[in-house]
């Protein structure tokens, strides 16, 4: 069929799904390369809290500047650029690889690789969160923008198979770690920047925006069946929510999967990121299949974010009462739950409260400032030698910021589940002409 003029096709794009998949499996892969250098030893202990902060604040930088990029280039060159950036991050890992460099040299390499596959890694998800929500009807929306970051969570378990197999303290582990981590962060963006290159195309509502046509057009040949969204609340007061909710997810998915076990519990820190990548895959799946598309995004994201405050407390007074290394694990694999359940939140709001001009540009700054945000706090926790109690006690008070961002939004914001993204393109194509008519010397 013809859409503005050209001939389109308006299936399922499953090419574009898949290369945006394994862009997210990378993502995962990246986010564990920093803490699983710390935990294996590759990284100094006493730079550990690089190893777990760089990869975030340089994600944070990441994602802003590939969202800018998505606004101005299009999704789909934004997201092979960032594929790009990883593999020349991984590029600079190969002296350290093959024992070229030594000493002080070594470390300082690894961490500019560290920060560098962050930076892409992370700087993925905004073109990837654009993609899917202006690709496919807002059925679909709802399954993809969770089953597509949910293979990050299968990038994180895959990082730490071979500690499984090998044990931590086995030198065997960490050099197969790294292989198999290198192999894939190789292998998965080549193979995403061939399909992209190849088989994704352009969404049309930002084709539409781009070329100054019509952009109602482009969003009903996506999905002229649903009910428009009404945009009722501020953008700023979008902005915040945004942050609000995702600083708290990101500290809680950092500290949880990472930071908690590496610093109190060194006997089950192996364990946890493998068994909570697998968790969380196994829960966005479930999420994203049978949930989203029938629940609220309101009710969701105060239910996600009140099991978070719950389970926190949870866990710590399992800590509290009990040494066993099955007891404590059970728990922080629980916790992985509503740590995957506020990320799905968060993968459906933050594409769909913009409109498409700035879509890019607005998820960044959003993913920006929890990023960097989640990666301070997250370094501080684990850097400033505290007792598991008060961390557990901080990240329930963390938890409950959340719940007070959730049920704001569902007092004061607006329904996005299953509606057409329309409305937020007509919202800002009215901001853009009101000043012009209040100064229309017709008017006078």
């Amino acid at each position: 069929m013809k859409i503005l003029g050209e001939k389109v096709y308006t299936g399922f794009p499953w090419a574009a799904f898949v290369a945006l998949s394994l862009g997210m499996i990378v993502f995962g892969l990246a986010e564990s390369y920093g803490p699983l250098s710390a935990l294996t030893q590759v990284v100094p202990s006493n730079l550990a809290w690089l190893a777990f902060t760089l990869p975030y604040i340089f994600g944070g930088i990441g994602a802003f500047i590939s969202g800018y990029l998505a606004d101005i280039l299009g999704r789909k060159l934004a997201f092979i650029l960032a594929s790009g950036l990883v593999l020349l991050g991984m590029i600079l890992y190969l002296p350290i690889w093959l024992n070229v460099v030594t000493g002080i040299a070594r470390t300082i390499t690894l961490l500019i690789s560290i920060a560098i596959v962050g930076m892409a890694a992370i700087g993925l998800e905004s073109p990837v969160l654009a993609m899917i929500s202006e690709s496919v009807s807002s059925q679909h929306r709802s399954k993809l923008l969770v089953l597509g970051p949910n293979f990050g969570n299968l990038g994180v378990a895959l990082a730490y198979v071979p500690l499984l197999i090998f044990g931590i303290n086995n030198a065997k582990a960490s050099a197969y770690n790294y292989e198999l981590a290198l192999i894939l962060m190789y292998i998965a963006p080549t193979i995403g920047l061939i399909l992209a290159w190849l088989k994704a195309t352009e969404t049309l509502p930002w084709k539409a925006i781009k070329t100054k046509k019509n952009v109602e057009e482009a969003w009903k040949a996506i999905d002229k069946n649903s009910e428009v969204v009404n945009p009722n609340a501020g953008l700023g007061f979008r902005l915040l929510t945004l942050i609000l909710i995702g600083i708290v997810q990101d500290v809680a998915f950092v500290y949880i999967t990472y930071g908690a076990s590496y610093a109190y519990f060194s006997n089950i820190a192996e364990y946890v990121p493998l068994i909570g990548g697998f968790t969380m895959t196994i829960v966005g799946i479930i999420t994203g299949l049978f949930i989203t598309s029938k629940v609220s995004r309101k009710v969701f994201a105060v239910i996600s974010y009140s099991m978070l405050a719950v389970f926190w407390v949870l866990l710590w007074g399992v800590a509290s009462i009990t040494n066993s290394s099955i007891a404590i694990l059970s728990m922080f694999t629980l916790l992985m739950i509503p740590v995957e359940t506020t990320w799905a939140t968060r993968a459906l709001l933050e594409p769909e409260l913009f409109p498409t001009n700035r879509r890019g540009m607005l998820i960044s700054l959003v993913r920006f400032v929890v990023w960097v945000s989640a990666g301070i706090i997250a370094g501080l926790l684990i850097l400033i030698p505290l007792s598991f109690t008060i961390g557990a006690l901080s990240m329930f008070i963390i938890a409950l910021a959340g719940v007070g961002g959730a049920l704001f939004w569902y007092y004061k914001g607006f329904e996005t589940g299953n509606k057409n993204l329309l409305g937020l393109d007509l919202q800002e194509s009215m901001r853009k002409i009101a000043p012009v008519k209040a100064s229309d010397p017709k008017d006078d």
